[in-house]
């Protein structure tokens, strides 16, 4: 568990009508989040669900989701940060924590250092074009996909998982959210409602240092 989880929900609860877990208690032990203690959110992670809809529920579900991602959108910041500024994160399965950094140069320059390090020259020298720095910083869920969630009778119940969130880059939502393509046939057709086509060349470099990164 991270420690910026818990108060990040509470943080969301407080900022917005997005339908999340109620936090209790955060319980530490040893300086560590040792646990979180939830409400219980019904209903079933949408990929599992979703070959059981309509086009209409989904379209609804769609919508829903913009709206949500929206108003996580309007929350601005200044910093590149977790909540009580905590570290940005980069990555899910083997996380990269830095920051905060007082700017998104700082940040590129933090991402660029540990994605290419080890790579050719001529690759490193690509790098350098991949990224820019001058997009709003926006609060940001960072893991926005099907496996996080929650859906019953047709609806939204709960968006999990918000291990990740902070302020980031604009277009950072995005390309997190595109990673997540194909887990169901459909999706990207929904998805370009919930997060419509835009930072086409922010996504681009992102894949670029990705395809690095795995070498």
């Amino acid at each position: 568990l991270r420690p910026q989880e818990g108060e990040t929900l509470r943080f969301i609860i407080a900022s917005t009508t997005i339908h999340i877990p109620y936090i209790h208690d955060i319980r530490w032990e040893d300086g560590k989040v040792d646990a979180l203690i939830m409400v219980y959110m019904p209903g079933k992670p949408l990929d599992k669900a979703w070959d059981t809809l309509s086009s209409s529920q989904k379209l609804s579900i769609a919508n829903k989701l913009y709206s949500y991602l929206k108003q996580l959108r309007e929350l601005k910041g200044h910093y590149i940060r977790a909540i009580n500024w905590g570290k940005a994160i980069i990555g899910r399965i083997a996380s990269i924590e830095g920051g905060p950094f007082d700017t998104e140069a700082q940040f590129n320059e933090f991402i660029l250092g540990d994605f290419v390090k080890i790579a050719p020259d001529m690759l490193r020298h690509y790098t350098k074009f991949a990224l820019m720095d001058d997009h709003e910083i926006v609060f940001t869920h960072s893991d926005f996909a099907p496996r996080n969630i929650l859906m019953e009778a047709g609806r939204v119940t709960a968006i999990l998982d918000w291990e990740y969130a902070g302020w980031y880059p604009a277009h950072w939502e995005y390309c997190q959210a595109l990673r997540q393509l194909r887990p169901m046939f459909d999706w990207p057709e929904y998805l370009a409602r919930i997060l419509p086509p835009k930072f086409e060349r922010e996504y681009i470099g992102m894949t670029f240092l990705a395809r690095i990164s795995r070498h």
